[in-house]
């Protein structure tokens, strides 16, 4: 399991359900804390995740991680109830509290993107986190996970694929 060695200097970062539930699925949520100093987790996406597929694994997960995944209640109540009118009540949530901690917002779904960028958040997407895993050595190749991904439903159009793999120096 990767440890807290770099956390110095790293963003806190507060996550969704989905995007948590992916990177539980790819095998790399224990890798976080190379890229991260803590993962903020609103009680709404954890009562959400502890919900979908596969939440014995992340239950485990944040069990054995609970110094680093951290249960926060703190968030604009206001913003939150904005945000539900027509967010899903994990996103709502997680956007509140990273705009509230002034945080990283760790985030793939289209409407809260565009909500989050609307409110001048920065927002990592999972293609980008395993961008980092890849640049922290914590992963050989992205392109498998990408298509990994794909498979189960994910989308990025072609051209933002292409950029991505670039990036990472796999096209």
């Amino acid at each position: 399991m990767a440890r807290h060695t770099k956390a110095r200097g790293l963003p806190v970062a507060v996550i969704d359900t989905t995007f948590l539930s992916r990177l539980v699925h790819l095998d790399v949520a224990q890798m976080l804390p190379l890229v991260f100093k803590l993962i903020l987790i609103p009680p709404e996406v954890k009562r959400e995740a502890y919900k979908a597929p596969g939440k014995r694994r992340l239950r485990n997960l944040v069990n054995e991680m609970s110094g680093f995944f951290v249960d926060c209640y703190e968030a604009d109540e206001f913003t939150r109830e904005v945000l539900k009118a027509d967010l899903d009540e994990g996103e709502a949530a997680a956007i509140a509290q990273a705009d509230y901690k002034q945080s990283v917002l760790l985030l793939d779904e289209k409407k809260g993107v565009r909500r989050a960028a609307r409110m001048q958040l920065t927002v990592i997407r999972t293609l980008n986190v395993l961008n980092s895993l890849k640049k922290a050595e914590a992963i050989k190749e992205v392109k498998p996970y990408y298509d990994k991904l794909i498979k189960r439903g994910f989308y990025v159009t072609d051209d933002v694929r292409r950029k991505l793999l670039a990036e990472a120096g796999e096209e």
